[in-house]
């Protein structure tokens, strides 16, 4: 009887090491997957985003009349016809939605550092050269939240256009 109670003790502790094992290996596999799965979502938001950002460019290219209401609004928007500034007005708001897209994804680490600072770098360019996002940002800036819309607010400040309206 001991000798069967003794087999039963081996066999109850291979069974717990046994059990062991195959809860490190699940983990690992998890662990696999969901890195896998992690990078997966990344390359699904720099896709997302650049789908995002360059739709403004294709709508402009599909359309030299909206191109060329973008260059007058660019330089003084408040001097372009009522008819004509909604198209531009349009247009910013895409960008904006873009660069909002973007740079909620990069405090989620959820898109490369590389994208984000491409992004920035063109889209803070906009905002601190082109008169036409003043204009747009007075009249829009309500309909974004903090802190993307603070984050915008310092760059359009820096727009030679800023506090000009109608000059």
């Amino acid at each position: 009887m001991a000798s069967t109670r003794t087999g039963l003790e081996k066999a109850a502790f291979f069974a717990e090491i046994s059990g062991g094992i195959a809860v490190v290996v699940s983990v690992i596999y998890l662990a696999l997957q969901m890195s896998d799965n992690n990078r997966l979502l990344r390359s699904q938001s720099h896709y997302n985003a650049l789908e995002v950002l360059q739709r403004p460019f294709e709508v402009m290219l599909e359309s030299d009349s909206l191109s060329e209401a973008l260059h007058d609004c660019g330089l003084n928007p408040y001097a372009v016809p009522e008819s004509v500034w909604p198209r531009c007005s349009n247009y910013y708001f895409m960008q904006a939605n873009g660069w909002e897209y973007t740079y909620y994804q990069q405090l989620d680490d959820a898109v490369p550092p590389e994208l984000w600072l491409g992004v920035e770098g063109y889209m803070a360019d906009q905002a601190r050269t082109n008169a036409g996002w003043v204009r747009f940002w007075e009249e829009t800036a309500l309909g974004f939240g903090e802190p993307f819309r603070s984050y915008i607010d310092e760059r359009i400040r820096e727009n030679p256009a800023y506090g000009q309206q109608d000059d």
